[in-house]
């Protein structure tokens, strides 16, 4: 793994491939082993950087309550290192979904484009008569999931997260490989945190709107039922955007369809060349 300091925390990356540069942000529970299926077909035509966020894999964890606003900086500060003459693509799931948008439009001169699965801004429910009533469901899953680690249960928490909040039952056990679920485990205190961030609903529609890149959104056909619909009013906020449907995929095709979701992003960002 290579380092680089940002903001005063070492920073862990990898790269490979030749080409444009695209930056992999990984979502929740998770480090930049989860791009591992989609890595080797990107890097035929990309340079892949691939990082571990804050608080996760090798990267250090700072003390104190963190906030998704850091996040958001390290990664423009990490794409101002790595490509600060070329421009980079950003590609995000879940959390790191979020995280890159936020990027774009924070570093907008330094980004092409954007492809994001699902990001979990669930806060547009709201805006949706039928389905702002999945928000206390949401919310009742969420206050079990914290319950359970707070307890100090953190095999229990990650699983109860990964079947009833992440990515539907039985993800835990017929999706994640035991590496997989030893990653969940040891990030439910980053996760938590993130949980606790005080300002993570200070996210607002009108943070979107102005976004000035690219934005290619895809959802799932088999996801839990909250993550469609945020992502298509994500789609109404977004002045340059699309929306693909990827049929079969749930939350994570990075881990269940890769070649499909790599060759979505490839064909993506080269239309963008044009």
């Amino acid at each position: 793994m290579n380092r680089i300091y940002i903001n005063q925390l070492r920073i862990a990356y990898m790269e490979s491939g030749q080409g444009q540069p695209v930056i992999l942000v990984h979502g929740s529970w998770d480090t930049h082993a989860a791009w591992d299926r989609v890595t080797p077909g990107l890097s035929r035509k990309l340079r892949v950087i691939r990082y571990d966020r804050r608080g996760h894999g090798e990267s250090e964890c700072p003390p104190g309550q963190g906030r998704y606003s850091e996040d958001v900086d390290d990664l423009c500060q990490l794409v101002g290192a790595v490509a600060a003459d070329s421009g980079v693509h950003l590609i995000g799931h879940s959390y790191g979904a979020t995280i890159a948008l936020l990027a774009a439009g924070q570093c907008s001169e330094r980004v092409r484009s954007v492809l994001v699965h699902e990001p979990p801004l669930f806060g547009l429910l709201k805006q949706d008569p039928e389905a702002k009533a999945l928000l206390p469901v949401i919310q009742q899953h969420m206050d079990q999931a914290i319950t359970l680690l707070e307890s100090g249960l953190c095999e229990e928490g990650a699983r109860y997260f990964a079947d009833h909040i992440g990515f539907g039952p039985g993800f835990w056990e017929e999706v994640l490989t035991a590496e997989m679920r030893a990653s969940f485990v040891a990030h439910a205190p980053t996760w938590l945190d993130q949980a606790c961030d005080p300002t993570r609903l200070d996210i607002v529609p009108e943070t979107f709107t102005h976004l000035q890149v690219p934005v290619c959104l895809s959802t799932g056909t088999q996801g839990l039922p909250w993550y469609a619909p945020t992502t298509v009013h994500l789609e109404r906020l977004i002045p340059d955007v699309r929306l693909v449907t990827i049929p079969g995929a749930g939350h994570a095709p990075h881990l269940t369809h890769p070649d499909q979701w790599g060759r979505l992003a490839l064909s993506f960002f080269e239309e963008q060349q044009v």
